[in-house]
């Protein structure tokens, strides 16, 4: 499959029509947007085929992602400066804080793609119960997190520093490794696809070999929406279609 990379009618579009001035939309088309969405969304994309779904990218920032993907796709972002401008290039976008604000007037889609959010949130279970609430039955959930790697001290090499350090960001409140990530998404009632670091090209060689995966910072799960889904049997809460996805017996 080919790298997703905006064509030359794309570009002139998102210069034309970006909401702010021609200075400031040549920056945020060349910083955000002449890449193409990011890698890890790439490499997923490729196994999982992400464009050919109705997806909703939660924290799409100006719709880098969300410029690929299928017709009725849309995304939600907190921040005003960033919703704005991927509205004004013709993007759906709902501004929202998505852990609080209603949620139940957006429509269900077949995917969701989430990146480098979860780690800035209050409750990762909430925000990960009221995912399952916007997926269709059997509906795929993509995540990526910066994860803590197996060798923490590889920061201390000023060329590792970039592939070892993304977790500890300062406005990060949550840290993960794969198997809590797992863990996290298994318990909010999706079945586990993969849970790998989606390295491309011949690094892709070590995204299953245990322990090498997590020597780098980074990690995505991908998982399937369980139909009539039920927390483990003596658990204090029943799953339910509210605005958080659970409610205590």
């Amino acid at each position: 499959m080919r790298q997703l990379k905006p064509d030359a009618r794309m570009k002139q579009m998102i210069l034309k029509r970006g909401c702010y001035s021609p200075e400031e939309n040549r920056r945020i088309y060349d910083k955000w947007f002449a890449p193409g969405p990011r890698q890890k969304f790439q490499q997923v994309n490729r196994r999982f085929r992400l464009v050919d779904k109705v997806v909703c990218d939660i924290g799409c920032s100006y719709g880098t992602t969300l410029m690929f993907c299928k017709e009725g796709s849309y995304g939600i972002d907190i921040e005003p400066y960033e919703s704005q401008f991927a509205r004004s290039i013709g993007l759906t976008v709902y501004q929202r804080d998505f852990l609080h604000d209603p949620i139940s007037d957006l429509p269900r889609v077949e995917a969701i793609w989430c990146s480098a959010v979860l780690e800035h949130v209050e409750s990762v279970h909430i925000f990960l119960r009221r995912m399952a609430l916007l997926l269709e039955p059997g509906g795929l959930v993509a995540i990526y997190v910066p994860t803590i790697p197996l060798m923490p001290a590889l920061r201390l090499a000023p060329p590792l520093r970039k592939f070892t350090t993304g977790y500890l960001y300062s406005d990060h409140i949550n840290a993960f490794t794969p198997s809590t990530l797992r863990f996290f998404c298994e318990r909010a009632g999706f079945q586990t696809l993969d849970v790998s670091p989606f390295l491309p090209g011949i690094a892709s060689l070590a995204n299953h070999i245990p322990l090498v995966n997590r020597l780098v910072d980074g990690c995505v799960y991908v998982g399937r929406k369980i139909s009539e889904w039920a927390y483990p049997e003596g658990a204090t809460r029943t799953s339910s279609e509210d605005e958080k996805g659970f409610v205590y017996k």
